[in-house]
């Protein structure tokens, strides 16, 4: 073919595609969502404490394909939680999984995950009892001494009830105080979790809040948050650690002393999304679920850009909706889950250098080393747990936990 004759073909191409783009994002569509200019802090250069290593490399896979999605990770009396799945918290004892809580309804598989429900933080308190934040279906206390095959589950939060407003959409993270105070985060007020990725291109709209066990009222402690993700509480019970995943950064919020109400950012220019949050003595712990992206780095400084691919995506969904009504099959049904879901996102191992992340950062936010693996074996890290000499690795994606020993300077 003529070279002059395949720059027409592609210049075509590229009218064509501009035209229907444009023509997308004039489509009226009734969300409750808006877009205005923000940015976010540059990444730290990766040297010092950010100094790329090998680490965290050589980390094995156990358990493989026995679930899917182990998101958060828990040790207690001698006990390992995940939570996955298909509504499933699980419990690993001498190498075998055993199910203790079963949220949402018998559904066809991860594409019903609204309907099978999915457990994602995980806490427990001093009295032995286990709070989970489930994404569709609210916050939970269950009672671990039970006699029934599952736990007793009392639910903390419905997904009904207006709080401030707005009912919750994503339960994300929950930690319990001495006092019984539940704090919990609703990483978005517009999207559930399958609709998750559209949080990237739309305004912050995140909330911390605190349940009071005594009053069963919520208060919401701080609006806003780009993607409200892990919490973690300092030892004294002064102050709370939120992932602001959406942002790359972390904030800190004052529960006493004279900056009580109030919230700062705790680190900032994260070399990734920061997911759950793990305190192991005087150090804060924050796996990086996925790295930053050069195209979206300065994504939020153009929000008639964000608008535009916003309606794209969501006109795409919407088509893949009506035809679910009209024609119901299930290849609608794993589309839709597909456009909106974070795990659209995976196709970006193929176009990026697989790295695995986990900063520590001190009580006053310092950053003082990092760990990292970059062979490419396990990635997508949101949530570890330290077992004697050994680490184990959950993700939302993998099908598997990860483990090694504990990396030299780790503790």
């Amino acid at each position: 073919m003529p070279k002059l004759q395949k720059m027409g073909l592609l210049f075509n191409s590229i009218i064509y595609t501009t035209s229907l783009v444009g023509i997308l994002t004039l489509l009226p569509i009734d969300d409750n969502v808006t877009f205005t200019k923000y940015s976010v802090t540059p990444q730290n250069p990766l040297t010092g404490p950010f100094s790329l290593n090998e680490k965290l490399s050589g980390i094995h896979k156990v358990f493989e394909n026995q679930f899917k999605g182990p998101e958060a990770i828990l040790y207690h009396n001698n006990t390992l939680y995940t939570s996955v799945h298909l509504g499933h918290v699980l419990k690993i004892v001498d190498n075998q999984i055993i199910p203790i809580v079963k949220f949402g309804k018998v559904c066809d598989g991860f594409h019903e995950e609204h309907i099978c429900g999915r457990p994602l933080g995980l806490s427990m308190d001093k009295n032995g009892f286990l709070y989970v934040a489930d994404a569709y279906y609210g916050i939970f206390k269950v009672d671990m001494k039970s006699k029934n095959q599952y736990g007793t589950m009392q639910q903390l939060v419905s997904m009904e009830n207006e709080i401030d407003g707005f009912r919750p959409k994503i339960p994300n993270s929950v930690i319990v105080a001495s006092d019984g105070a539940v704090y919990w985060t609703d990483s978005d007020r517009n999207f559930a979790l399958f609709d998750g990725l559209y949080t990237v291109f739309t305004d912050a709209t995140g909330r911390l809040l605190k349940y009071d066990q005594k009053t069963k009222m919520n208060t919401v402690l701080v609006k806003n948050i780009h993607f409200a993700n892990g919490l973690e509480m300092s030892d004294d019970e002064s102050f709370l650690i939120i992932s602001e995943t959406g942002r790359y950064r972390v904030l800190k919020y004052y529960l006493k002393g004279p900056n009580a109400g109030n919230t700062e950012v705790f680190v900032d220019g994260l070399p990734g999304m920061p997911d759950n949050v793990k305190k192991i003595g005087k150090f804060f712990y924050f796996p990086l679920v996925i790295q930053r992206l050069p195209v979206l780095e300065s994504i939020g400084e153009y929000p008639i850009i964000r608008m535009m691919i916003y309606k794209f995506l969501r006109t795409i969904d919407i088509t893949f909706q009506a035809v679910d009504l009209y024609f119901p099959n299930i290849y609608s049904k794993k589309a839709m889950h597909w456009m909106g879901h974070y795990e659209s996102t995976l196709f970006l191992k193929l176009i990026t250098v697989p790295r695995l992340s986990i900063i520590k950062v001190n009580e006053n936010g310092v950053v003082v080393s990092s760990f990292h693996s970059t062979d490419g074996l396990v990635s997508n890290i949101c949530d570890f747990e330290l077992v004697d000499d050994k680490l184990y690795f959950g993700s939302p994606f993998n099908s598997f936990l990860g483990i090694r020993n504990v990396p030299h300077g780790f503790l």
